[in-house]
């Protein structure tokens, strides 16, 4: 029973003696990194959670500034009464001008930083400072952080136009041989000296607020280039990272709105090529075109064009990764693993990559009988 106690007790002891008072901690839910004069800025967003409406806002942007990322928070803790704590930490927003130098020092101190849990998201500010992105107020959310993640999770559902923006597969990507990573990026709309107001959370419009954007393309840990929305949809469709996703079908003078939420890919990697089969179903959403639906040869039409717009999205996001030199569909890691002593024999696998043939092939179904009815127009007419 004497050791039974004992073992208790140091089992409490050895959990709560680290333990402090959680008002002596500063809780960091965002964290953004500038790159000026050869210094980094360092900002965190900090929760306020014991404060009204009334007294303000619930958050507030700390910043520091360093030779290195962990002396900038460091620099931040001497203007801080509280400690700063990490453990909490949902996003993290770099820079164009620390992307472009390289941020393998900024993936490594998060890697060893004992209270980052690593299962935040990681994105580019693009055309702004990060810090900015960070003190835009948005009604729908208590914290610019909050409103950042939740924003994230509903267009990668929905949308299909967000990649996973996650810390640990970005490093996963990273880290293997043959294949580069990507990144999600955040731009701001509007006024963002009006958007860092507390009345911005009030009005019915907004002055500035933050809005996810394309994809940025990395070669290693280095900044290489930019994607339009478009081809982030087709990097995304190669990838698989993809569930629900909508797109517009060209017919006649108008769209067809297609949502898809049944999507795989497949890759057959050979010496001299790599062949690509997409496979998806879909129904109608929105229908803008003056089709007869109840026709069969109408709808296998409607199919091949939207294969031949699926597939158009593709061939893009193909072409701008090679434009870049950056094989961010991981085709040589697939060609390493069923090719080792061939892909050795090659020096810079994303140079052979610009020259490496993609084929693809698409297959597309409209599903729900219902979703093919006609369109008010023609039933009208």
């Amino acid at each position: 029973m004497k050791k039974i106690f004992l073992l208790l007790l140091v089992l409490v002891l050895s959990g709560c003696w680290n333990y402090q008072e959680l008002n002596e901690y500063a809780i960091v839910t965002g964290m953004a990194i500038d790159y000026k004069d050869n210094k980094y800025q360092v900002s965190v967003l900090v929760a306020n959670g014991n404060k009204t409406e009334a007294e303000g806002t619930k958050t507030s942007l700390l910043s520091g500034e360093g030779d290195t990322i962990y002396s900038a928070i460091k620099d931040i803790s001497l203007t801080s009464p509280k400690e700063i704590y990490l453990s909490h930490l949902s996003v993290i927003i770099l820079s164009e001008d620390t992307a472009k130098i390289g941020i393998s020092h900024i993936l490594d101190f998060l890697l060893r930083e004992p209270q980052a849990h690593q299962n935040f998201y990681l994105l580019m500010a693009k055309d702004t400072k990060a810090s900015d992105t960070l003190s835009i107020l948005s009604p729908l959310a208590d914290y610019p952080s909050q409103n950042i993640t939740s924003n994230i999770t509903n267009s990668s559902k929905l949308q299909g136009k967000i990649s996973d923006a996650s810390f640990n597969l970005f490093m996963e990507k990273y880290l293997e041989e043959g294949f580069e990573p990507i990144m999600n990026s955040i731009i701001i709309v509007g006024d963002t000296k009006q958007g860092q107001m507390a009345d911005n959370q009030e009005k019915i419009k907004q002055d500035a607020y933050t809005k996810l954007d394309s994809l940025a393309l990395f070669q290693g840990d280095k900044l290489v280039g930019w994607t339009t929305q478009e081809e982030s949809t087709g990097i995304d469709l190669i990838l698989g990272e993809i569930g629900t996703f909508y797109f517009n079908v060209p017919c006649d003078n108008g769209y067809a709105v297609t949502l898809s939420n049944d999507y795989k890919v497949s890759y057959d990697i050979q010496k001299d090529k790599v062949k690509i089969k997409a496979e998806a179903t879909g129904t109608l959403r929105e229908m803008g075109c003056n089709i007869n639906l109840e026709e069969e040869r109408e709808i296998v039409k409607l199919e091949q064009a939207a294969e031949k717009e699926m597939r158009k999205y593709m061939v893009n996001g193909i072409q701008k990764a090679k434009q870049y030199e950056t094989d961010i569909f991981g085709f040589g890691s697939k060609y390493y693993k069923k090719y080792p002593k061939d892909f050795q024999k090659i020096k810079d696998w994303n140079h052979f990559f610009t020259t490496y043939p993609v084929e693809i092939e698409v297959s597309f179904q409209y599903t729900r009988k219902g979703a093919l009815e006609q369109s008010l127009e023609r039933d009208k007419k």
